[in-house]
């Protein structure tokens, strides 16, 4: 009861509450922002700055929780929160993980959009003032007269292409396995095996699967092509009626090489995701196909294809993501070559910024803004299908 007489409402906050979390914010972010390197080499006796950077950073990390923890303490006291925490209470969980996003993904975006607009080596003046020119539009019209743009254009198309070839054979894979015979389980793992290795080993192992000399390729090849003799001076070589391919040595397969290689890791995230599916998939209506004479490419169609859209659509949207970003199976494989055949988007920014064409940040950027433009209309679009999907359900 208050002091008139009444009653105090389940939600009311106290007021020194407030005010304490509110001041501890204040003064623990002007204690954070106040901490700088020369403050805490003379506190605590370092010798050269560069030894104290490590300490500031523990302090300022222990000062921004101090900030957060008084932040949380003060939204939960508040009335208005206490009222509405069913609504508020998944936004102040995830708040944390938004702000990074924002920082470490939408900022730089814009700030990739901007710099496409400027011609600019990457680099300050030694009083740290930023040496970049604007540009305008200049780099955009350099793209539409570069042939290697074109080129990495049509080899993002191309893995577009090819990689959804990985959907329909994940599919194939997943309905193979979601049986229950003896060693089943082995044989979950060892096509699921790929998916845990990293794409740079991928990349290293299929390098070396391709190699003409010494590779995987090479010795079937010599089980039909080429046969063994003894020289005149009595030693054994390997002659071949058809040399052994060099897969990423020429312009015209290397490209289909590396997408070989990318699609072993991709088939086997395509069967995780339907594998997952068929565990959902109901048993009731499986039966009732049954009843209705269904079976074989029937039942795949008209009773378990429609159950596994989820599924579908979530490889679909990986997958395309996946064909336009490539670029470490490039990095690791032919980095972008040979004469440039292999570039794609992806890995030409990078070059162009901190590659062979060092010292075009600008240009690097015009070339990053066109894909994420492009990858922004797939997602678009993906996504308002799935929301004309739930619509329609509902």
């Amino acid at each position: 009861m208050t002091a008139s007489g009444q009653p105090i409402s389940q939600y009311d906050t106290s007021m020194p509450r407030v005010v304490s979390g509110a001041v501890l914010l204040v003064v623990a972010l002007l204690v954070m922002l106040s901490i700088d390197v020369s403050w805490v080499a003379e506190t605590f006796g370092f010798q050269k700055r560069v030894d104290a950077r490590v300490p500031t950073f523990f302090i300022r990390m222990v000062f921004l929780i101090a900030v957060l923890a008084g932040a949380f303490i003060s939204f939960t006291s508040l009335s208005y929160y206490k009222r509405n925490r069913v609504m508020l209470a998944p936004w102040l969980f995830l708040s944390i993980g938004l702000a990074f996003f924002l920082i470490y993904v939408i900022i730089p975006i814009f700030q990739s959009i901007s710099y496409s607009f400027t011609k600019w080596n990457g680099l300050y003046d030694v009083t740290g003032t930023w040496t970049g020119e604007w540009v305008g539009f200049y780099n955009y019209r350099l793209l539409l007269e570069d042939p290697n743009f074109y080129t990495s254009l049509a080899n993002n198309l191309l893995w577009l292409i090819l990689f959804m070839l990985a959907i329909p054979i994940g599919l194939g894979i997943a309905l193979f396995l979601n049986q229950t015979v003896t060693g089943i389980r082995i044989y979950k793992s060892m096509f699921f095996f790929p998916f845990v290795i990293s794409q740079v080993v991928v990349g290293l192992i299929f390098s070396w699967a391709y190699n003409p000399e010494f590779g995987l390729l090479s010795e079937i090849w010599g089980w039909f092509f080429c046969e063994q003799k003894l020289n005149i001076v009595g030693n054994l070589t390997t002659s071949c009626s058809i040399d052994p391919p060099s897969i990423l040595g020429e312009a015209k397969y290397a490209t289909y090489g590396i997408i070989a290689a990318g699609l072993w890791p991709q088939i086997a995230y395509c069967m995780i995701l339907y594998l997952t599916g068929l565990n959902n998939v109901s048993p009731d209506q499986v039966e009732a196909g049954r009843l209705d004479g269904a079976k074989g490419w029937k039942m795949l169609r008209h009773v378990i294809l429609p159950q596994l859209r989820p599924a579908t659509f979530i490889a679909i949207v990986v997958t395309v993501i996946g064909a336009l970003r490539s670029f470490d199976m490039i990095a690791t494989m032919t980095q972008g070559g040979p004469f440039g055949s292999t570039n794609v988007l992806a890995y030409y920014m990078f070059d162009q910024a901190v590659g062979e064409g060092v010292g075009r940040y600008g240009y690097g950027s015009s070339i990053a803004t066109v894909l994420f433009f492009i990858m922004l209309i797939y997602i678009s679009y993906f996504l308002w299908r799935m929301y004309q999907d739930e619509k329609t359900e509902h």
